[in-house]
């Protein structure tokens, strides 16, 4: 895997989202689509210092959860709890317009792609993160909610 998300791996990923359109149903889980470009964006807020986040890692879980979650498996429990920074019922972003937060994140993964990996902040969970591993992270949850979406 790559140190950003870049080339045909974007290419999908940003097909994917424009795929997406506000009344897009989930197939599981409480977010709307709206909402889970915010817990996206959220996510990259945090990862570039725009938004602050508890590090609650520990050993267990940056060597043991974050390479099994990653790595092992295929495809993310659905229903699996958030940093309570990225959920919205606590700490998470209040939703803008559909639209807005779909350019947003699109700009969120390009500002990630030219950010120094010694500059990233640690993750809620896993503490600190190389910049590939960041983007093997998002390159999964992406695909998670995109999955989540249908699309």
């Amino acid at each position: 895997m790559s140190n950003t998300i870049e080339g045909p791996v974007k290419e999908k990923i940003i097909s994917r989202l424009d795929k997406l359109n506000p009344e897009t149903k989930q197939l599981w889980g409480k977010m709307n689509a709206t909402q889970m470009l915010t817990h996206m964006n959220d996510a990259f807020r945090i990862t570039l210092g725009m938004k602050e986040a508890d590090n609650r890692s520990n050993f267990f879980r940056r060597y043991i959860m974050f390479p099994v979650a990653i790595y092992v498996l295929r495809t993310w429990p659905k229903g699996t709890p958030t940093a309570k920074e990225l959920n919205q019922e606590k700490l998470g972003s209040t939703p803008r317009d559909f639209y807005t937060e779909l350019e947003f994140l699109k700009k969120m993964i390009d500002i990630f792609n030219e950010r120094e990996g010694a500059k990233l902040k640690p993750h809620p969970m896993f503490g600190r993160l190389s910049k590939r591993e960041w983007s093997d992270l998002f390159i999964k949850h992406f695909d998670h909610h995109l999955n989540q979406f249908g699309v």
